[in-house]
């Protein structure tokens, strides 16, 4: 009996370490490309940095600094005789997409992230990602974040109303989302909310390095405002298996000094739709899905006029933007644009106020 014991125990103890060792090998095999554009950040960049260096796991970091004028460089050499991990790019100033693009050339880990110089993470980003990474293998990984304003915490509820009515599974799948409810909830076989993609952003936001290399999906470099607006749709459009997670694990310094913030984002915007537009992906998707992403481009002028607001503007003088982008839907029927809920919205905006 004793001896029975005795093997039971040792093959016990045999099991544990090798399940040990697997867990280990597994987490070794996940790994981490961070890619951090800097551009005068040196007020906010040591805090990023720490939040990034402080994350478990397997991960290289690169940080591309893209002209600064601030002390950023500096602040940056200082951290590289800490962290072997860290790669400086120095280049001269060309936009954060270029920037970008040039951290994702020189990236060698499997996934890829992007941290901007003013963010920070989580303390358990990667742990989290991980896991999910370890259970489904996706092409991108989206979680929930903070929307961080200057002088207040605000945790992210986009969609919250939405979600009222559909189901905890459904809110937060973790297995390949049919292509139209990443972009319109109620067109989806598998309805989920707009919780995550409502906001087009690569705040985050993990994805293969070979899913975007196998796509040859870079930043559009003429973009230097909702350049991520392009990035992720031409992510979207090849069906990419994705895991999304509830748990915020970024936090966005959501700075009213924020160029994206300011007035020029209704005349930015419209760029970034007229590159889309151009692109291989657009002209090879259906009408509809051709519709809904034209239709979330809206967003983006209706997040214009409501920043408006918050710099002491009058909404008003953004309509002759939002007119102008509205005049763009004329080439779809009325029931198609039943379906265009920002297309709606903006009208009964301008309905509403006086242009």
């Amino acid at each position: 009996m004793n001896k029975v014991f005795k093997k039971l125990c040792f093959l016990a103890m045999t099991a544990f370490f090798l399940a040990g060792v697997i867990y280990w090998w597994q987490q070794k095999k996940i790994t981490f490309s961070v890619i951090i554009p800097v551009y005068n950040a040196e007020k906010y960049l040591p805090k990023c940095l720490d939040s990034v260096f402080a994350q478990k796991g397997n991960f290289e970091v690169i940080a591309v600094n893209d002209g600064s004028k601030d002390k950023s460089l500096q602040i940056l050499q200082e951290y590289a005789k800490k962290h072997k991990n860290l790669k400086i790019i120095d280049q001269k100033n060309q936009g954060v997409s270029m920037a970008r693009n040039a951290g994702l050339a020189v990236s060698q880990n499997k996934y890829i992230t992007f941290v901007d110089s003013d963010d920070w993470l989580e303390p358990n980003a990667f742990e989290v990602v991980s896991e999910v990474i370890q259970k489904d293998s996706p092409d991108i990984v989206r979680t929930d974040f903070y929307d961080v304003y200057d002088k207040q915490w605000v945790k992210d509820v986009r969609g919250e109303k939405d979600a009222e009515t559909i189901t905890s599974d459904a809110k937060f799948p973790s297995h390949q989302v049919d292509m139209l409810s990443i972009l319109s909830p109620f067109w989806a076989k598998e309805s989920i909310n707009d919780l995550y993609f409502a906001n087009i952003s690569v705040h985050g936001f993990f994805v293969s390095k070979e899913f975007l290399e196998r796509h040859e999906i870079v930043f559009p470099s003429e973009l230097r405002v909702a350049e991520d607006f392009v990035f992720i749709y031409k992510c979207f459009f090849y069906n990419p298996f994705i895991s999304v997670l509830s748990e915020p694990l970024y936090n966005y310094h959501n700075s009213v000094d924020s160029v994206s913030k300011s007035v020029e984002m209704l005349e930015k915007s419209r760029e970034s739709l007229k590159v889309m537009e151009n692109t291989d992906e657009f002209s090879m998707s259906p009408r509809r899905i051709q519709l809904l992403m034209r239709d979330h481009w809206l967003s983006l002028v209706i997040l214009g006029i409501a920043n408006l607001e918050r710099h002491g503007i009058a909404p008003q003088s953004g309509f002759e933007q939002a007119s102008r982008a509205l005049q763009s839907f004329s080439i779809y029927n009325e029931k198609e644009l039943k379906s265009a809920r920002n297309y709606q919205k903006l009208r009964n905006m301008l309905m509403g106020g006086t242009h």
